[in-house]
């Protein structure tokens, strides 16, 4: 049988994890530092969602694949019951306290631990017989990270920090509700696509043996981690970089969170075309072509980030995630693809996924422990510096490959 308003239901799904997740990622820094932690630990905890979210898929991954009884949608449901009582209790706990320490770490990891496993329940949709535009479900993820950044901004600039833990709660209770509305697709089709991943999990090689055969694809994959350090330390502290731009105003309760949200609207829905239209972009230029081309916009955009004097010019300086950020991505995936054997494709994109996980928590640890010391100018440009430096890798990665 065919389910009524798979698509719809699945993109409503999408959209509701999106306003749950861009507010515990774009606006941890803020939460934590106005609840009396310094940024020196507030780097730390950030670093502490990120290690126990990619350990915590691992492992709940393992947990779904063995069980009878809990499947992709019974695991999501769960994290959001966890992610609501936890999100209710951090409104309540005094701030600055340990347990707030724990509570915000338990909290903010399952509140993205189960998007995998929502991607996942797409593909067994399609063994079960259904269709799901993929693509657009996703697109409307992404303008609802975008109206969701925007929103949560706005909210704080009226009720201040309060607003963060009810909003994740009200969102938690949102996808709860939505999930609990998608069918359960056939035990058959759940078998096949575990049978799938089974198969399409990297074998063989180790990743020093992966890079041992393809030495060059380490300069490129260096390259990437670098990138993504500079990038994920203003999107980290994107508060503290707003807050020095805009001098005294900054003083006022929200103000802040309003241009951060502004800032963070207009970096989402300029990605939007370009991911739309990529296919068609790398039908006119090579991926090797794209990727030099993004490294060198995406260093730009840092170096401009660092120099910005003000919020007008800041905003301006956001478009360009139109042609770096959201064009070096999925660059990335189709050069993960096509640079190595079909034997090895799974451990190369396995690889240049695991360069954002670095890179990220590098820049929450080292930004963190930088802040403690240093003012906001020196500490990005310390992040400006990595960034060129990966261009440079970029570049001369890409060169390597191609002589082959």
């Amino acid at each position: 049988m065919k389910y009524k308003y798979l698509t719809l239901k699945y993109a409503l799904v999408n959209a509701a994890f999106m306003f749950l997740v861009c507010a515990t990622v774009g606006y941890s820094y803020n939460f934590l530092s106005q609840s009396g932690f310094a940024d020196g630990t507030v780097g730390i905890i950030i670093t502490a969602v990120s290690v126990c979210g990619l350990i915590g898929q691992t492992l709940s991954g393992s947990l779904i694949d063995k069980s009878e009884k809990i499947d992709e949608q019974t695991f999501i449901s769960g994290a959001l019951i966890i992610v609501f009582a936890l999100a209710v209790l951090l409104a309540l706990l005094p701030e600055g306290s340990v347990l707030m320490i724990i509570v915000t770490v338990i909290c903010f990891t399952f509140a993205s631990i189960g998007m995998p496993f929502l991607n996942s329940m797409a593909f067994i949709y399609e063994k079960d017989g259904q269709t799901i535009n993929y693509g657009l479900c996703r697109g409307i993820g992404s303008a609802a990270w975008a109206v969701g950044s925007s929103l949560i901004g706005q909210l704080w600039s009226i009720m201040g920090k309060t607003i963060l833990p009810w909003y994740v709660a009200g969102f938690a209770a949102l996808c709860f509700v939505l999930i609990r509305l998608m069918p359960k697709p056939s035990a058959e089709a759940v078998r096949a696509a575990e049978a799938n991943e089974e198969q399409a999990k990297p074998k063989d090689l180790s990743y020093v043996a992966f890079f041992g055969k393809y030495k060059k694809m380490l300069i490129v994959a260096l390259a990437m981690i670098c990138m993504y350090f500079c990038h994920m330390m203003i999107n980290t502290y994107i508060a503290k970089i707003i807050a020095n731009m805009m001098g005294e105003g900054a003083n006022v309760t929200g103000a802040v969170e309003s241009v951060q949200g502004n800032a963070l609207f207009i970096a989402a829905i300029v990605e939007l075309p370009t991911m739309f239209l990529f296919s068609k972009i790398i039908e006119k230029l090579s991926i090797h072509k794209v990727m030099v081309f993004a490294a060198v916009i995406w260093s730009l955009k840092h170096v401009l980030t660092w120099l910005c004097p003000n919020v007008i010019m800041f905003y301006g300086v956001m478009i360009l995630q139109m042609f770096s950020y959201a064009a070096l991505v999925p660059a990335c995936v189709y050069f993960a693809n096509e640079s190595v054997d079909a034997g090895d494709r799974n451990k190369s994109q396995a690889i240049f996924g695991a360069t954002a996980t670095v890179g990220t928590l590098l820049a929450s640890l080292v930004g963190g422990q930088l802040f403690q010391y240093m003012s906001v100018k020196p500490v990005i440009f310390v992040g400006v510096a990595v960034s060129i430096i990966g261009t440079v890798l970029m570049i001369i990665g890409i060169r390597a490959v191609e002589s082959e």
